[in-house]
C-alpha cells in the first residue's frame, strides 16, 4: 500500500499516558481492507457509526480487546473512511496498535493532518478548522463559547456576508465599465459609497474583537515589573490568594521569576513576578533580572508597580514599559507623600498589605487584556490570521469607497474590491497557499 501523502494515516487521538481508555484514529480511502489485517470484529465488520467488540492483533498475538467504530466517507470528519479503535488506556497497548496499523499500510499522522484532510475534502472551511484548535485550547468557558460559535459557522457566515456585499458592488461597477453610458448601473454613487463604508466598518469591528477573543481562548501572560521593594511580590501573592513568593524588606529577595496561574473574570492568566530593578545587582540577581526582562518582553500586559511614596525609583521600569500595554500601579498607598498621578497619568492605588485597591486591580487586568469590544461587533474571533485578513478586507472596501468619492472611477474601485475578495478567499480557505496551511496546522496536536 502507498505510503505517500495520500496514504491512510493513524495516530493516538487521546492524551498520552495511562487512563481508563484510549482511542487510536485512522483515516484514508478504502480503509476497511487495512483494518481487517489487524482487527477481528466479533460478528463481522461493524455497520457505519456503530461500535462493535473487536480483538486487535499483531504478529506477536493479541494486543487487546476493545471497540471498533467505522465512519465511511464522505460522511465522516475527514471526508474519507475514518475508524476509531477504543482500547485500554495503557501506552504499551497504544504503541502496539499504532505499529500494527503501520504494518498494515498506514503511516503516522502529522500534527493537524486529520483536520487538514477535512479542509481538503470540503468538510470544513479554514474558519471552522481554526475553531477546532480553539475548542481544544480554550482555557475559559467564554473561550469555549467562542470556539463553538466558530464551529457552528459564525465566522464563515460573517465572511460569506461580506463576500456577498463586495460581489454586489463589484457587479454594479463592472456593469458601468462594460457598458458605459448605457445606464446599466442600478445604484447611485452615494448609495454605493455608503454600502462600501458599512462593509469596511463591519470587517473592522470583527477584526477588533481579536484582542478579547484571544484572551478568552488562549489566556494571557501578565508580568509585574518595578524597582526593588515596590511590593511586587506582595501584590503577586494577593492576586493569587496565597503566598507563593517570598516577601522581605531586604532588597533583591526575588532573584528568579516566580509564576502562577490565576483566573480573573473569565481570563486565564499566567502571572509572572520578576526581580526588582536596581543598580549594581549581584551576579545571581543580575541573571534573574535578565530572565525576568526576557519573559516580560513577551508578556501581553505589564503591571508596573511604583512605590507611590517614592515614584522616582520607578523611572527605569517606566522607561522599559513605554509603548507597551501596561497598567501603572501606585503601591504603598498608605505611606506619607504617596502620589496618585505620575506624568499626568492616574495610578491604580493599592496597598498589598491591607488589600486596598485589590478588587479594582483584579477588574482592571482583564479589562486591559480584552480591550474595548466594538459595540457593533457580531462575531468574536481568536485567530490572528483572521484578524489580519479582516483588516485587509476593511482596508480594501474603504479604499474602493474613497476611490469613488474622489472621482477616480469604477475601475480603480473595482480593483480594490477584488483585493478584498482575495482576502476573504484566504480567510475561508478557498485560495490558501500550502505554506500558510503548513503554519496553521503545525499548531494542532497529533490525532486531530
Amino acid at each position: 500500500m502507498a505510503r505517500g501523502p495520500d496514504a491512510p494515516i493513524v495516530a493516538n487521538a487521546t492524551p498520552w499516558g495511562r487512563g481508563a481508555v484510549a482511542v487510536v484514529r485512522l483515516s484514508g480511502a478504502s480503509l476497511r481492507p487495512l483494518l481487517l489485517q489487524f482487527c477481528r470484529p466479533k460478528g463481522g465488520f461493524p455497520p457505519p457509526r456503530r461500535a462493535r467488540l473487536t480483538a486487535f492483533f499483531d504478529e506477536d498475538g493479541l494486543i487487546d480487546e476493545g471497540l471498533l467504530t467505522f465512519f465511511p466517507g464522505p460522511h465522516s470528519y475527514t471526508g474519507e473512511d475514518v475508524a476509531e479503535l477504543g482500547c485500554h488506556g495503557n501506552p504499551l497497548i497504544v504503541e502496539r496498535l499504532l505499529r500494527a496499523a503501520q504494518a498494515a499500510g498506514a503511516r503516522l499522522a502529522e500534527p493537524g493532518e486529520f483536520t487538514r484532510r477535512a479542509v481538503a475534502s470540503g468538510r470544513l472551511d479554514l474558519t471552522r478548522a481554526e475553531a477546532v484548535l480553539q475548542a481544544i485550547e480554550a482555557s475559559t468557558p467564554e473561550g469555549l463559547a467562542i470556539a463553538q460559535a466558530g464551529l457552528s459557522g459564525a465566522v464563515a457566515a460573517l465572511a460569506e456576508g461580506l463576500r456577498a456585499g463586495l460581489i454586489d458592488v463589484c457587479a454594479e461597477l463592472e456593469a458601468r465599465l462594460d457598458y458605459p453610458g448605457e445606464g446599466l448601473g442600478f445604484t447611485e454613487d452615494a448609495a454605493v459609497i455608503t454600502r462600501l463604508g458599512a462593509l469596511a466598518e463591519e470587517a473592522r469591528q470583527a477584526a477588533e474583537g481579536f484582542k478579547a477573543g484571544r484572551a478568552a481562548v488562549e489566556g494571557a501572560d501578565v508580568a509585574l515589573i518595578g524597582p526593588v521593594n515596590a511590593g511586587k511580590s506582595s501584590l503577586f501573592n494577593a492576586l493569587g490568594g496565597s503566598v507563593r513568593a517570598l516577601v522581605s524588606p531586604e532588597p533583591g529577595t526575588t532573584r528568579d521569576v516566580v509564576e502562577r496561574r490565576v483566573s480573573l473574570e473569565g481570563v486565564m492568566i499566567r502571572l509572572l513576578d520578576t526581580a526588582g530593578l536596581r543598580d549594581d545587582p549581584g551576579p545571581i540577581e543580575a541573571e534573574g533580572l535578565a530572565l525576568g526582562q526576557a519573559l516580560a518582553g513577551d508578556a501581553d500586559l505589564l503591571l508596573v508597580v511604583i512605590p507611590a511614596h517614592t515614584p522616582a525609583l520607578a523611572a527605569e521600569a517606566l522607561a522599559r514599559s513605554k509603548g507597551r500595554p501596561r497598567l501603572l500601579i501606585g503601591n504603598h498607598a498608605d505611606r506619607p507623600g504617596a502620589v496618585t498621578q505620575l506624568d499626568g497619568e492616574a495610578l491604580l492605588m493599592t496597598n498589598a498589605r491591607t488589600g486596598e485597591g485589590l478588587d479594582a486591580l483584579k477588574a482592571a487586568i482583564p479589562r486591559a487584556l480584552r480591550g474595548e469590544l466594538p459595540a457593533g461587533a457580531r462575531v468574536m474571533i481568536a485567530s490572528a490570521r483572521q484578524r489580519d485578513l479582516l483588516y485587509a478586507v476593511s482596508s480594501s472596501a474603504a479604499a474602493a469607497r474613497d476611490a469613488l468619492a474622489m472621482g477616480l472611477g469604477p475601475a480603480v474601485a473595482a480593483e480594490e474590491l477584488y483585493e478584498g475578495l482575495s482576502s476573504l478567499d484566504q480567510l475561508t480557505g478557498r485560495d490558501t497557499r500550502e505554506d500558510a496551511l503548513d503554519r496553521l496546522f503545525q499548531r494542532f496536536c497529533v490525532g486531530k
